[in-house]
């Protein structure tokens, strides 16, 4: 009955045993996917260095660098208004023009005239009484001093005319010089084209060809970068991806779970108690066995992931190549059409300067011919001639005391007369001019523009009478351009220099540029901001407010992420890095906290520094929240 009993109770612990198997059995075989199933799926990658450009903003309003005043010269009425504020006029244009009426000044000239001529009357009246009273004739005398006075009128006339000669003569040298320089630095500028010694250059041809360069080379090395990826995707492939070896371990780990289940039913069916303590250690070490077979499995099935995701980034790899070939073609075109069109146009300039330089070597030698007489000579001659007058005068005045003496004294006042005489008849030439010169402007008189710009101010409407030295129009210069303003930190001010573009956003009102001139300390804030002040050219108008954006010069960085990746909390700024750890189940993946620093930042990406070790793969987005610490699951 004991027996019986005995028996019993160790069948119902077999079986009990056998039952607690094959359940932790069918745990183990659904614990992975249900544990996986029920974790936040994250996207990652590698991080990577190189190149980043961070983006400085900021906005300002436009102002005009000159402002032109055209002024009126003498009282006018005003007949009509041919343009009006806002206006953009050219050198040249009318403005406004003139009622053909004569102006104040006009009369006023007029009147002085006829005193002049009435003035003239009373002293050639005087002297004619005087030449009564002397009894004497000297017509001849008189006649031939006005002659010599004339000479030496002229004498100086040509001296002036010497210098101004002169004068020419020595612009037009050094005209003649400044354009063999321009024809020199053109020369010397297709040159250094030529031998690709693009800094040679000019600004704004060096910062094109520069910036295009810089382009095409951060392509190459992309290029290059994309290259060895790829060689690297497809040494790893080469060494990977067995499928017989993953199916065969799997097999291995199945058929050796198949003879522990075996075993284990064996050792419930054993009454002897040496051997069911031999079948234990049996058990034991074929359980040993499955770990190390499952251990071989897990190994293999890690090593077939990462050759099937190789397999797909080595067809993103070869994707990317192509687009980045695609780049350096267009970029080395681009190049191409840019050298090109600047060669062509320095040739253009350089013939213009050729062009130029003939006509002032022409110029120098025509007056060179006209400018052969020294000062020295002219003067000379200037003063014989003088000295022959005053010798004439002195025989006038001699004869005249002769005679005053017979004919009485006053006869002596004759020459004094005569002075006034002349002094007179040269007050009424300068009258006559004045008229002339009013009269040519009362008729069709109009007011144009003196320079190129925009009208700001017009004062005057039609009918109104203008006032001699009234402002009739001010005119914004557009030949002298525009200027911007806009403040940023002492920081961004370092990672930008004087001849920079900077691209112009929203802007849809035509073509505009912006080209750094200068950087000046802020007034305001001097320690922590600067003013860059910008030149600014194209479809722009005083007033307007533009939105500025400049990329500091690229910097090589270790550590570039998305800026998907990068996180913040109290403590700081960090990313959660993927950490991979192998279990009797499989790989594990977690998230560890990296803390980091930005050093410089895009629209896409960031430079960072933080405990990286090289080779992290970081998550850039999951679909659930997560934090350090917790398991994650990889999108497949």
């Amino acid at each position: 009955m004991n027996e019986d009993n005995g028996k019993k109770r160790r069948e119902w612990v077999k079986n009990a045993i056998i039952i607690f198997l094959i359940i932790m059995l069918i745990l183990t075989f659904f614990s992975n996917t249900i544990m996986n199933y029920s974790l936040p799926e994250v996207s990652a990658q590698y991080v990577s260095g190189g190149t980043l450009s961070e983006q400085i903003r900021g906005s300002g309003t436009v102002e005009a660098n000159q402002i032109y005043e055209i002024k009126i010269d003498e009282t006018r009425t005003i007949a009509s208004v041919e343009a009006a504020v806002g206006d953009e006029v050219t050198k040249g244009q009318t403005l406004l023009t003139l009622d053909d009426s004569e102006s104040a000044e006009l009369e006023e000239a007029r009147k002085a005239l006829e005193t002049e001529r009435q003035a003239l009357d009373d002293l050639q009246i005087e002297y004619q009484k005087a030449l009564l009273k002397t009894g004497e004739d000297y017509s001849k005398e008189n006649l031939d001093i006005k002659n010599q006075e004339e000479d030496i009128a002229l004498a100086k006339e040509d001296l002036s005319k010497l210098s101004e000669y002169q004068e020419k003569y020595e612009k037009a040298r050094l005209q003649t010089k400044d354009c063999q320089a321009a024809v020199t630095d053109l020369e010397e500028q297709l040159a250094a084209l030529e031998a690709k010694e693009y800094a040679s250059l000019g600004t704004s041809y060096y910062s094109s060809i520069s910036k295009l360069q810089n382009l095409l080379d951060s392509a190459e090395k992309k290029k290059a970068a994309s290259e060895e990826k790829i060689k690297e995707y497809e040494n790893d492939i080469a060494s990977g991806g067995n499928a017989e070896s993953l199916s065969a371990k799997k097999q291995a780990v199945e058929n050796k779970q198949l003879e522990i289940s075996q075993k284990v039913w064996d050792m419930s069916l054993e009454e002897d108690a040496e051997k069911y303590l031999e079948m234990q250690k049996e058990l034991e070490r074929l359980n040993v066995e499955l770990n190390h077979l499952q251990e071989d499995y897990n190994n293999e099935q890690a090593k077939s992931l990462t050759y099937d995701r190789n397999k797909q980034r080595l067809v993103n790899a070869k994707s990317d190549l192509k687009s980045i070939e695609n780049d350096c073609d267009t970029y080395q075109k681009k190049l191409d059409n840019l050298l090109a069109s600047v060669k062509t146009e320095l040739k253009d300039k350089l013939k213009d300067a050729q062009t130029s330089l003939s006509a002032a070597q022409e110029t120098e030698e025509e007056l060179k011919a006209k400018a052969s007489k020294t000062v020295e000579e002219a003067e000379k001659e200037i003063r014989d001639k003088e000295r022959a007058l005053e010798n004439a005068r002195l025989d006038l005045e001699e004869k005249q005391r002769a005679d005053a003496q017979a004919a009485g004294e006053s006869a002596l006042d004759l020459k004094a007369q005569q002075d006034k005489i002349a002094d007179q008849q040269k007050r009424i030439t300068d009258c006559e001019e004045k008229i002339q010169k009013l009269e040519d402007k009362s008729i069709g008189a109009r007011i144009t523009a003196q320079v190129a710009g925009k009208i700001t101010e017009l004062p005057f409407s039609a009918g109104e009478e203008a006032p001699q030295g009234a402002v009739a129009a001010r005119i914004e210069m557009s030949e002298k351009g525009y200027t911007l303003e806009m403040k940023v930190t002492v920081e961004q001010a370092k990672k930008v220099r004087v001849g920079d573009e900077a691209e112009i956003q929203y802007f849809w009102y035509g073509d505009a540029s912006a080209t750094l001139r200068s950087v000046t300390t802020d007034p305001d804030n001097p320690a922590k901001n600067k003013i860059l002040i910008f030149d600014v050219k194209g479809d722009v108008t005083p007033g307007q407010s533009l939105q500025l954006q400049m990329g500091s010069k690229g910097q090589n960085y270790d550590t570039i992420v998305p800026n998907s990746a990068i996180r913040e909390d109290s403590n700081g700024k960090f990313v959660l890095s993927v950490v991979s750890k192998s279990s009797p189940l499989g790989n594990r993946y977690s998230a560890e906290r990296v803390d980091v620093e930005i050093l410089a930042s895009d629209g896409t990406s960031s430079a960072v520094s933080g405990a990286f070790g090289g080779g992290e793969f970081i998550i850039t987005s999951s679909a659930k929240p997560i934090e350090a610490g917790q398991q994650v699951r990889l999108v497949d």
